[in-house]
């Protein structure tokens, strides 16, 4: 089944000392060629983090080294990236946000979760709100307690 990574699975990925790296990167490894999605949404978002003062315990990168750091995993055989959106995700995606209560993340992981919908792909993340997606496939991963 191929999946839709989370930018929360990605970003950890590739930050060594992430409290989540080594769950990603064993669940990364576990993972047939052309199995990961990626998509402008997912990439933008890990370009962001890498580039976070916060996020990067105050260690943020330059865009050339996050770009470098992108590039590597969009070169892996396991990614395969989403060029364009199917004809029902638009649709799918104003259903998944219609009647919902606004929150910061809602359209980010509304879009997402819209996009695996339409391609019929599971969603891979570590955040628990996309479980109320109803008929969302979700592979929760769960990083070890510290």
């Amino acid at each position: 089944m191929t999946c839709i990574a989370d930018a929360n699975v990605l970003f950890p990925l590739l930050v060594e000392g992430h409290a989540a790296h080594e769950t990603a990167t064993e669940w990364w490894r576990n993972q047939p060629d052309g199995h990961v999605g990626t998509c402008l949404l997912t990439r933008l978002a890990v370009l962001r983090l890498l580039s976070n003062r916060v996020a990067m315990n105050g260690n943020p990168v330059k865009p050339k080294e996050a770009l470098s750091a992108w590039q590597q995993l969009a070169d892996d055989p396991r990614a395969v990236h989403i060029e364009s959106e199917p004809p029902t995700h638009e649709h799918r995606f104003t259903a998944l946000v219609t009647g919902r209560e606004p929150t910061p993340n809602h359209w980010t992981d509304a879009w997402l979760a819209a996009l695996a919908l339409s391609l019929d792909y599971e969603m891979t993340t570590f955040d628990r709100g996309f479980k109320s997606f109803r008929g969302l496939r979700v592979r929760l991963l769960t990083p070890p307690d510290r």
